[in-house]
C-alpha cells in the first residue's frame, strides 16, 4: 500500500467514526479509545494460505465458529463472518473491506501470516487471534507443544524408538538448506504445527531417542496429503512402528495407506493424531488423539475481545488452553521384534 493510499484510506476512516473506542491505530494518535464501549457486531474473519480450507466444511474451524457464536449469543453481539483469504496479498482491499464492515472487533482465525496480521492491525480494530500466535498481538491457542509431548511420551512408554512424524506444509529450502535437509529437520509453516513438531521433538531427546530427518513427512494438514505422504514414508523403505501426526486428518489418510499396504493397525504400527475431530472415535480403530477444546477456543477468544473493546490494553495477552491426550485403540506396544 502506497502512503498516499493509506492516508486516504485512514481520513475516511476516522471522518466515518471507525476509530471511536477502540484501540490506538495508525493514524488515531489524536483520538483516544473511550473505555467501555458496547459493541453490537464482531468480524469472525477467517484466513489460511492451505488450500481448500473453508471453516464451514473443516472440523476444526467449524466448531471453533460454534464456540464463538454461543458466547456472542449470551453477549448479545452479533458475528459476522467473512474469509479473507483470497485478498490477504492486497492490503489495500483487505482495509478497504475491514473498514466497509465497520466492526467493533475483530477474531483472526487460522493460520495467517504475520504481514496479513500487521495489515489488519492498521485499522485500529481490536483484535484477536485464535489458533495463531504473532508478537505484539492478542492470542487464544491450545498448548500445542505439551499436548505433541503427552502423546510422543505415550508411545515411547509402550515401547515405541523409531517415530515418524506428519507435519506441513514445509518451509520450502533452498540452496545450502537444502542439501542439510537430512541432517535438519524441515520447519512447518503454521506456527501451530511447528509447536507441535517441536513437542514431538523434545518428547524424543528427553528420553535419549535420536531425531532423524528421514522420518519427517509433509502431510498438508489434509486427509489426501497425509495418505500420500505415509505411501512416500513406505516406498522410501523407512524403518518405524509408530506416527504421530500433527492433525487427525492426516491420521485419516496415513491410515488408509498403511491397510493397503497390507498393514495392521496397531499391531504393525501404531498412529497417534491432534485435535480430536468429531469422526475419529468411529473410526476402526477408534483413534487415540490429542484433544483441543475447540468450542472454548472460540467462547475464550470471544471474552477477551469483548474486553479489549470494553477496557483497550496495552499489554497484550496470549491465553493458552489445555489439551489432553485420548487413549483409544490405535496404539499399542510394537512387534517384539522391533523393541529395542
Amino acid at each position: 500500500m502506497t502512503e498516499e493510499t493509506r492516508q486516504r484510506v485512514l481520513r475516511a476512516a476516522s471522518r466515518l467514526g471507525y476509530f471511536s473506542g477502540v484501540r490506538q491505530g495508525v493514524g488515531d494518535e489524536e483520538r483516544p479509545p473511550v473505555e467501555g464501549r458496547v459493541v453490537r457486531e464482531i468480524g469472525f474473519l477467517f484466513c489460511s494460505f492451505l488450500p481448500k480450507t473453508t471453516v464451514s466444511t473443516n472440523p476444526f474451524w467449524s466448531h471453533i465458529l460454534h464456540g464463538v457464536e454461543s458466547e456472542a449469543r449470551r453477549a448479545n453481539v452479533k458475528v459476522t463472518y467473512r474469509a479473507i483469504s483470497e485478498i490477504q496479498e492486497d492490503p489495500d482491499r483487505l482495509l478497504t473491506t475491514i473498514y466497509d464492515m465497520r466492526l467493533g472487533g475483530i477474531l483472526l482465525v487460522g493460520p495467517a501470516e504475520a504481514v496479513t496480521v500487521q495489515t489488519i492491525q492498521q485499522a485500529g480494530t481490536p483484535l484477536v487471534l485464535v489458533d495463531n500466535y504473532v508478537p505484539q498481538t492478542d492470542a487464544v491457542l491450545g498448548n500445542n507443544l505439551d499436548g505433541a509431548r503427552q502423546a510422543v511420551e505415550y508411545l515411547i512408554s509402550l515401547g515405541h524408538r523409531r517415530i515418524a512424524f506428519m507435519g506441513g506444509p514445509f518451509v520450502e529450502k533452498t540452496g545450502q538448506e537444502a542439501e542439510q535437509h537430512r541432517q535438519r529437520p524441515p520447519r512447518n509453516r503454521v506456527y501451530t504445527i511447528e509447536r507441535r513438531a517441536q513437542g514431538y521433538r523434545l518428547a524424543l531427546l528427553e528420553a535419549g531417542l535420536p531425531i532423524v530427518p528421514e522420518l519427517y513427512e509433509d502431510g498438508g494438514l489434509s486427509m489426501e496429503g497425509g495418505y500420500l505422504a505415509c505411501k512416500r514414508l513406505l516406498e522410501r523403505g523407512e524403518q518405524f512402528s509408530a506416527i504421530f501426526c500433527a492433525n487427525d486428518e492426516m491420521a485419516v489418510g496415513a491410515m488408509k495407506a498403511l491397510r493397503e499396504a497390507g498393514l495392521r493397525l496397531p499391531e504393525d504400527i501404531s498412529i497417534v493424531g491432534f485435535d480430536d475431530i468429531d469422526m475419529v472415535e468411529h473410526l476402526t480403530p477408534a483413534l487415540t488423539t490429542v484433544r483441543v477444546n475447540k468450542e472454548a477456543l472460540g467462547a475464550v477468544a470471544l471474552r477477551r475481545l469483548l474486553a479489549l473493546i470494553s477496557h483497550p490494553d496495552p499489554v497484550h495477552v496470549v491465553s493458552m488452553l489445555d489439551v489432553e491426550l485420548v487413549k483409544r485403540e490405535s496404539a499399542c506396544a510394537p512387534p517384539a521384534s522391533v523393541r529395542h
